[in-house]
């Protein structure tokens, strides 16, 4: 009920006061026993460890709620209400809470709550509910932050401590596997040895759906192999050559510098920037499926954030215009990443050009944004979105069944969702304008830097994100929406949120190195020649064994650091387009996601939008198949047209 004053319509919706003269006559004697009261900016309404003698609710204004020691932990907007766990629970208050400008609450005192309590019992629930919300939001905030690009460890199997005999016996494999290549495979050989590693990777990701576990095993695997000087030393040889890569520190830097930006604007509030634009003017299910696209769109710096944006924006307009949870849940599996695709400044972006510039002398931004016409995955996609936004994509049996238990007047999530909701207040109401400013100068501002100082046209993304970090700290902290303590503690966090990614990411690029020095580069040379009649057939072959590749590892990343290297090599051997084979290799990678079954994409969103996990896979993957297979017609075309 954020967002609204505390009118009559209000208190009768919260407390569930009946329609008739009974509850008239209840209405009235509840508004004699509420206290208007005005707060100046900084005074206090309730103070830490003081007796729960009240609850308050907040007819305009805001307020900001302080921990004990005096940080700044939540901020209260009109319609929101407070101080009802000191009341419930009988205990002294937790925090305190102080009003920001000019605040006026209404005081409800503690006999006169419990009394109406007594008589509307389901009133007591829900704001229990919501205590219970309240408590755990920060632990949800953090794990939701931290899964959408490290949900490779969120596959269940990772949830539950191992069998002390089982990690012995996985162990005692690798060890035996190790022992095993370094007495029987000869160095100097003709044959392709960068398959082992490949090999090992494939088969052990197969075996116990861990992604990260398995990259490193690989990796280790493919330093032994290459520099044949014991596990450690091999290791740490090859991933200290791999930090000290000069392409590689400028994107763990970017990707640092994202983090932060990311984790700023989550704190301003961007989850719920657009939510009131929404209710207010969304009248239609299709006017809700438009809303929650555009402002995907909008905010595709990052799929954890346009994610988060889209599902946090439109959840209440869905709920009045009656959309489907599936309606929704089908949106969001697709479009974060396929947007963030389309965007070179995106978390997404920068790893895949990253991925790139080692193998074309830095030029991985310019061929970027010539392959981007070419990840025919992401443009089918965003067409077969839209379509489904206006009601013209063929549906699914289950899309159906869905659209008409809704119809019917049934719920709008599917049977056996219940234990996966939990709906709570968001934290923090957010503005647009504290949302959109910063996207808008992170893009002029690495488009123009470059330009303006030095007189090259070109995009610097780190240039641009440092601008735009300083240009965000005068921002929220002039509105004091955070104080410049907070402000560095939500940039560090940001940080912090973007260590596995990187480890990721070093770890890609360590294993890519690897192979090449185990002359894979020279293999696929010779390969090529082979294959010579077929080479028209080179893009479609790039994109079908990357998607069935990044579906067996579940994640893109890993595959991309052995994709980009063999699609460049082979597109300049033969004189194919090279922006056309690696177009289908970004397109193979987000293909080979969304045709996972076990990947970590359903487990986010089931969570987001309180639905079954197993529902949201089902969901997707008849389209998922069905845009892969266009988008494999149409790579054969292309292979044959494009020069």
């Amino acid at each position: 009920m954020a967002g609204q004053r505390i009118d009559n319509a209000y208190l009768r919706s919260f407390f569930r006061i009946p329609q008739g003269p009974d509850g008239d006559a209840e209405l009235e004697a509840l508004c004699g026993k509420l206290t208007r009261i005005k707060y100046r900016h900084g005074q206090e309404i309730c103070s830490i460890d003081s007796e729960g003698d009240c609850m308050f609710f907040l007819d305009s204004g805001a307020a900001v709620v302080l921990d004990r020691d005096g940080q700044q932990i939540n901020v209260m907007h009109e319609g929101q209400y407070f101080g009802e766990y000191a009341v419930l629970s009988g205990q002294r208050r937790l925090s305190t809470v102080r009003a920001y400008g000019t605040a006026v609450v209404y005081r409800l005192g503690k006999d006169d709550m419990l009394e109406v309590l007594l008589k509307h019992p389901a009133v007591y629930g829900d704001m229990m509910k919501s205590v219970y919300a309240q408590v755990t939001r920060k632990h949800k905030e953090l794990l939701k932050l931290s899964r959408m690009h490290r949900g490779i460890l969120q596959h269940p199997k990772n949830q539950s401590p191992r069998k002390p005999l089982g990690i012995l016996l996985r162990c005692a494999s690798l060890a035996a596997v190790f022992v095993l290549s370094l007495l029987f495979v000869p160095t100097g050989t003709a044959i392709p040895v960068f398959l082992l590693p490949l090999l090992l990777m494939l088969v052990y990701v197969l075996l116990t759906r861990q992604t990260l576990e398995a990259l490193v095993v690989a990796v280790i695997y493919a330093a032994l192999l290459t520099l044949r000087s014991g596990l450690s030393v091999s290791f740490t040889d090859a991933f200290l050559e791999t930090v000290g890569d000069f392409d590689n520190l400028k994107t763990v830097f970017i990707m640092f510098l994202i983090g932060s930006f990311v984790t700023l604007i989550e704190a301003s509030g961007a989850v719920t920037a657009f939510k009131k634009l929404v209710d207010r003017k969304v009248a239609s299910p299709r006017g809700v499926r438009l809303s929650m696209f555009g402002i995907m769109a909008v905010t595709s710096i990052d799929d954890c954030l346009n994610s988060l944006c889209g599902s946090g924006s439109t959840s209440g307009a869905a709920e009045a215009q009656r959309v489907s949870c599936e309606d929704r849940a089908l949106m969001l599996s697709f479009l974060p990443t396929v947007l963030c695709s389309f965007v070179p400044i995106s978390l997404w972006g920068i790893f895949v050009i990253g991925s790139i510039t080692p193998n074309v002398d830095r030029a991985g931004l310019s061929l970027f944004l010539r392959a981007m016409p070419f990840n025919f995955f992401s443009i089918i996609t965003v067409l077969g979105i839209l379509l489904f936004c206006f009601g013209r994509l063929p549906l699914t049996r289950r899309l159906k069944d869905a659209r008409k238990r809704v119809a019917e007047g049934g719920t709008l999530w599917p049977d056996g969702s219940e234990r996966y909701q939990n709906a709570e207040e968001p934290a923090v109401w957010g503005r647009i304008g504290n949302l959109l400013l910063p996207v808008v100068f992170l893009a002029l501002s690495s488009l123009l830097l470059r330009l303006v100082f030095s007189h090259m046209l070109l995009i610097d993304s780190a240039c641009g994100l440092v601008a735009t970090l300083i240009f965000m700290f005068v921002l929220y902290c002039s509105q004091g929406l955070m104080s410049p303590e907070q402000f560095w503690e939500h940039l560090i966090g940001g940080i912090q949120d973007m260590v596995l990614p990187i480890v990721l990411y070093l770890l890609t690029m360590c294993f890519s190195a690897l192979l090449d020095r185990q002359a894979m580069g020279i293999y696929f040379d010779d390969l090529v020649l082979v294959l010579e009649p077929v080479i028209p057939l080179l893009p479609a072959a790039l994109f079908l064994i990357s998607t069935l590749f990044a579906m067996a590892l579940g994640s893109s990343w890993a595959m991309y650091a052995i994709g980009f290297p063999v699609a460049i090599r082979m597109a300049s051997a033969v004189g194919i387009s090279i922006p056309l084979c690696v177009g289908a290799v970004c397109a193979a990678g987000i293909a080979g996601e969304l045709c996972c079954v076990y990947g970590s994409s359903s487990l986010l969103i089931g969570e987001e939008l309180g639905c079954d996990p197993r529902v949201v896979t089902k969901l997707r993957l008849p389209y998922a198949v069905a845009f892969s297979l266009i988008s494999l017609l149409l790579y054969i075309l292309a292979g044959f047209i494009v020069l």
